[in-house]
């Protein structure tokens, strides 16, 4: 089963690869509705939708569980699919997944793809026409409308603004279906194992969606492709092919093992840059650093003052607090703290993907502070919640004003919940 993404080339996408395919599997492709040679329906076009029109057309043309591929819009229609409909799917291959991060963070993802870039003809219209407005949007201004309902958020809510942007337009429609598509109650729950596939130069779904999906499927390997970009089918047709037999054909990924190691002590970095720490660490402060880099790593405990830290593929368990950030600015993907508190913040801007708290406190916040989050979740000892939103919290116990920013209400329903 191929399932292609945006763009009215719809199943054509997958014609390089249909050769080396064709010789050893029975192929389903099919033209989504309001892409291709299929009608275009005058209703939203969500993945849910679409996961449901997927299962069907499963149930008249396969006798067991089928081989899922999807690329980019398709490959989180794939996701979903799995979601719904596990007993369907033997393995699920994925390519350059779009959307799935938080639409605020996705859409700060393509203000900072250049000009000439989203001009190419590879990409869609309304990814080139809208990183080309976003490349006129500072980072700041985007920040100041982080607090309220994000764009995209308002224009899906709005049928007057639907039906503007819906004129013979369904990449618009199953655009904005995508990123604001909540993907994370269900990310954790997909036990089909994953094989995941990404050009390394995407400028459409970055390769921050990828590491994120790969920390969060409990079997899932990621490959990536060099000097490609968002649709490896036509720019290295060869490699692409090369994966996905190898994919379809070969061992389970295998599963996640935590880390171990003998702690190599305190680490600091102090006026440093593109420093790069990795193993275990007691502790790790990092003051008035630039481009700091954490990776693979476990910790007893990070301090981040007036630095930017990137960090992938880490878990912080302390005694008290596990990260304090003063005046920095980090970017995690692939995050999991265990502590009494989570985050001690000031001042601060916090991007968070694939995001894991064992806390009973979230934290405390002086000054301003900025919390961007996407398939996130804290649980505080008796519940869970769901972390997949932009977080401009006032001063003062984070935990007391995310509980009442909900009516004190768990965001997880308990079919949802599913503690590691």
């Amino acid at each position: 089963m191929l399932i292609h993404g945006l763009g009215q080339q719809a199943s054509k996408d997958w014609l390089p690869l249909l050769p080396a395919l064709a010789e050893h599997y029975q192929l389903l492709l099919f033209d989504l509705p309001g892409f291709g040679d299929s009608a275009r329906p005058d209703a939203d076009l969500t993945p849910k939708k679409y996961a449901d029109l997927v299962h069907w057309l499963v149930s008249q043309h396969a006798r067991e569980p089928v081989f899922v591929v999807g690329h980019s819009l398709g490959g989180a229609i794939a996701l979903r699919y799995s979601h719904d409909y596990p007993e369907e799917v033997a393995r699920l291959l994925l390519i350059d997944v779009a959307g799935v991060l938080q639409s605020t963070v996705f859409a700060r993802h393509l203000s900072l793809v250049p000009d000439q870039v989203a001009s190419a003809p590879v990409l869609d219209k309304w990814v080139a026409k809208g990183s080309r407005i976003l490349n006129r949007m500072s980072g700041k201004i985007q920040d100041l409308l982080a607090g309220s309902a994000t764009a995209l958020q308002a224009m899906a809510s709005s049928d007057k603004a639907r039906e503007l942007l819906y004129q013979d337009s369904s990449d618009i429609n199953a655009a904005l279906g995508l990123v604001n598509e909540d993907f994370s109650p269900m990310i954790r729950q997909i036990h089909a194992p994953v094989w995941l596939l990404w050009g390394e130069q995407d400028p459409v779904a970055p390769l921050r969606t990828g590491l994120a999906l790969q920390w969060l499927l409990p079997q899932a390997q990621l490959d990536t492709l060099s000097g490609v970009g968002h649709v490896p089918m036509s720019e290295d047709t060869a490699k692409t092919s090369e994966w996905l037999l190898r994919s379809l054909r070969g061992p389970l990924p295998d599963l996640k093992e935590a880390k171990a190691g003998e702690s190599q002590g305190d680490g600091v970095c102090k006026d440093g840059n593109n420093m790069v720490f990795r193993g275990p660490w007691r502790s790790l402060r990092l003051e008035h650093c630039t481009n700091v880099r954490i990776e693979d790593a476990t910790l007893g405990r990070l301090t981040v003052v007036g630095s930017t830290v990137d960090i992938l593929n880490v878990e912080v368990r302390s005694p008290d607090v596990a990260v304090e950030a003063r005046d920095a600015h980090i970017m995690a993907t692939g995050l999991r703290i265990t502590a009494p508190q989570a985050w001690a913040v000031e001042d601060s801007r916090l991007d968070l993907a694939a995001f894991e708290a064992q806390a009973a406190q979230f934290g405390q916040q002086k000054g301003r502070a900025l919390f961007f989050m996407s398939l996130g979740r804290w649980c505080d000892g008796s519940d869970e919640w769901r972390l997949h939103e932009v977080w401009k919290p006032r001063q003062g116990k984070l935990d007391e004003q995310f509980r009442q920013a909900r009516d004190g209400r768990c965001a997880l329903e308990a079919g949802e919940r599913k503690r590691s």
